[in-house]
């Protein structure tokens, strides 16, 4: 009891860090509004109506451009969160991350075919390019398990196996769809180092997608606990462990799809925070998954704001880079941390 006790205050910072960092993305960008007409343009959203103390230009940057953005990135950063939390609970590695099963792969495959049909058959397609990135992951799901199938089970050594074979395909269908678009493979090279500043036309959809699932990740937090200890041990507590790997499987997949259909590629994310929450809050998924989720809101939303202000910072202007290249920044050396973390306790 005293050891939740000791969890609360914890929580109620991450859901203030949550807070500030809502309140901070949309009010810094190439265009700074002030936190106090933020917070009154929000409050006036919230209560449908204008604030006629701010500023039109101030009014539409916030409302327009930047509540969408954080939004996205909000939805995105629970989602590639939660399932890096999962995939190293079930493969049982640390270092598994949400494209573990090559489903970003498959993602990007998806929207390269987008961008390649908008530009030889017609533009339309360009405003498909999440479609097609969610139907590309959501088959690269079922080829894995496909493959990873075997007399009616699968092992975790198959679906890893299998996930890199199916990742190597995909991967040299985009190589090809790029060298037959020559230059115009830019866009593609753009989508695959991450954004969230398009396709927010997707979010309502995504975010009730993202958020029906994470409600149902969270009913199996005790199966997640007892598969931690050993696939024997769990199903002599009773847990069906080939059943509750395989739904968790799809149902992280799919979460992890409709993330990279809205953003493209975002690396580190799903490594990150999980390892971040766990050090903090201990290996109880029940604590784990909110935190998670949480704290993953709250980070890529920042990310994505030194994305958007360090070049004008640098360089002075209004020229913005990939968030993708921000987390990645930030989580190789989180990555070198824990390698050196598990070295050293292989060596003592």
């Amino acid at each position: 009891m005293n050891k939740v006790n000791k969890r609360y205050p914890g929580i109620f910072i991450l859901f203030a860090v949550l807070v500030l960092s809502f309140v901070v993305s949309t009010s810094l960008g190439s265009v700074n509004v002030p936190f106090g007409n933020t917070v009154r343009i929000v409050i006036a959203q919230i209560m449908r109506r204008i604030p006629k103390e701010v500023p039109e230009i101030q009014y539409n940057i916030i409302v327009k451009l930047r509540i969408p953005r954080v939004f996205l990135g909000m939805i995105v950063g629970a989602a590639l969160s939660i399932s890096g939390l999962v995939f190293q609970a079930l493969l049982k590695n640390p270092l598994a991350d949400p494209y573990t099963l090559g489903v970003s792969a498959g993602a990007s495959f998806g929207a390269g075919v987008a961008i390649f049909l908008s530009y030889t058959l017609h533009v339309y397609f360009r405003s498909l390019v999440p479609v097609f990135a969610f139907v590309g992951g959501v088959l690269t799901i079922f080829l894995v398990y496909g493959l990873a199938r075997t007399k009616g089970r699968v092992h975790v050594l198959t679906i890893i196996l299998s996930g890199v074979i199916v990742s190597y395909l995909f991967s040299s269908g985009l190589v090809l769809v790029m060298s037959l678009l020559g230059d115009r493979s830019a866009e593609i090279v753009y989508w695959l180092m991450g954004s969230l500043s398009g396709y927010h036309r997707f979010l309502p959809v995504a975010a009730i997608v993202v958020v029906v699932l994470l409600g149902f990740i969270f009913l199996f937090y005790r199966d997640l606990d007892l598969l931690s200890l050993g696939d024997e041990q769990a199903n002599s507590l009773g847990v069906n462990t080939e059943r509750i790997r395989l739904v968790l499987f799809a149902v992280t997949s799919l979460i992890t799809s409709t993330a990279v259909a809205l953003t493209g590629t975002i690396g580190f994310v799903g490594l990150i925070v999980p390892h971040s929450m766990r050090l903090l809050f201990g290996p109880k998924h029940k604590q784990l998954i909110p935190t998670t989720v949480v704290a993953g809101a709250a980070f890529l939303p920042l990310s994505d704001t030194l994305a958007r202000i360090v070049p004008g910072i640098l360089f002075e202007s209004g020229m913005e880079i990939p968030v993708g290249v921000v987390t990645a920044l930030i989580g190789s050396p989180f990555f070198v941390f824990l390698l050196i973390r598990g070295k050293r306790r292989l060596w003592f």
